[in-house]
């Protein structure tokens, strides 16, 4: 499964979906062609990919259920406007300042399917402190690329180990092969740091040496249990 249609799998059928940061509204489309809502609210702050999305939308004869809209994250949304709102394809950080903007907007939406491209430990503990539950997530790859998509929902989050804001708890608990391959990689990676800094024989790095060695160690404890 990749990126996009993992995406369109995490969203609920639903009246209206917006699509926040459309570009080229590949995602509208298959929404709209699945019937999984009846029509998208298609956003970009931008003209350019706004446009291009009006013109390919318009090209499949989609753009009857669509409303376009230029302006900034959800600015142009009204409060319970969308029932799923979908923000993919940017950074964890630019994704929960895009929330927090809005907040009242964010929370009176049924769900938030969120796709950050780096930073999805930064954006998971913004949710779980500010107001919302990760309802669910799903990993997928591309290209060696990692990508990790989240429903999040109102609600209060229960305190939690600050390691699941960095490894998804719901993809450990679940034992997900691509989660497993992932933290494999990570622990590949901080092992060749080690050996490069334990190569300079500077003391200096020791810290840093078992602060990785730790993490490690964590991270084994997690795929263990």
């Amino acid at each position: 499964m990749d990126r996009l249609e993992c995406i369109k799998s995490m969203v609920s059928r639903c009246a209206a979906a917006a699509d926040v940061g459309t570009d080229h509204g590949y995602v509208a489309e298959m929404l709209l062609n699945d019937n999984i809502c009846e029509r998208v609210i298609a956003t970009d702050l931008n003209e350019g990919p706004l446009k291009r999305a009006t013109e390919y939308l318009t090209g499949i004869s989609l753009d009857q259920r669509c409303d376009f809209r230029l302006g900034s994250g959800l600015t142009v949304l009204e409060e319970g406007e969308a029932d799923s709102i979908i923000i993919a394809g940017m950074g964890g950080d630019l994704i929960a300042d895009i929330i927090e903007t809005s907040k009242n907007i964010a929370l009176a939406a049924k769900e938030l399917i969120l796709q950050p491209m780096t930073a999805a430990d930064k954006l998971r503990k913004y949710l779980t402190e500010s107001g919302f539950v990760i309802e669910d997530e799903k990993i997928v790859k591309e290209y060696h690329h990692y990508y990790f998509i989240m429903k999040a929902v109102p609600g209060h989050s229960d305190k939690t180990d600050e390691i699941y804001y960095k490894f998804s708890q719901h993809l450990i608990l679940r034992k997900d092969p691509l989660m497993m391959e992932y933290l494999k990689k990570v622990i590949k990676t901080n092992e060749n740091i080690i050996s490069s800094i334990e190569k300079t024989g500077n003391r200096e790095y020791n810290e840093k040496i078992k602060e990785l060695q730790n993490k490690n160690e964590k991270i084994r404890e997690l795929m263990s249990n």
